[in-house]
């Protein structure tokens, strides 16, 4: 009886995992994308932490199960990634080597912010400032 009741927690725990994986991989698939902002933290063998900061594009439902703590494990997609370079300018991420698509394990996100509109490379965080002032005007 006790093997029984142990086979059946041990399948139904990986039957939560499972499901798990395949709503993060259902999220990423989304036809709607949003840009962010997101700061992941990487344990690194040498170092300890790796700390990166990207802009890019995800799917809608992925920043929403994320957002409301629904999606806490599995992998995220960004895509169309820019990224704080030299001088605190956003640069593109895609270049000879790279696609310009990045994926990170959503157990890695310290921040993930909604950002209202693409952000321009080769400027830095003024052209959000400029957004701000240009709306308190109206």
């Amino acid at each position: 009886m006790n093997k029984l009741f142990i086979t059946l927690l041990v399948l139904l725990l990986i039957s939560c995992k499972v499901e798990s994986e395949k709503s993060a991989f259902e999220a990423n698939m989304d036809g709607e994308k949003v840009w962010v902002f997101s700061q992941f933290n990487v344990i690194s063998e040498a170092d300890g932490m790796e700390t990166y900061y990207y802009y890019g594009k995800v799917a809608k439902n992925m920043y929403e199960g994320i957002s409301q703590n629904k999606l806490n494990q599995g992998f995220i997609l960004l895509q169309e990634v820019k990224y704080w370079g030299e001088g605190d300018v956003i640069y593109e991420y895609k270049d000879g080597e790279n696609s310009g698509e990045l994926v990170f394990r959503i157990e890695d996100i310290y921040k993930i912010d909604l950002v209202n509109k693409e952000p321009v490379t080769g400027v830095g965080y003024e052209q959000f400032e400029e957004d701000q002032e240009a709306d308190s005007m109206e």
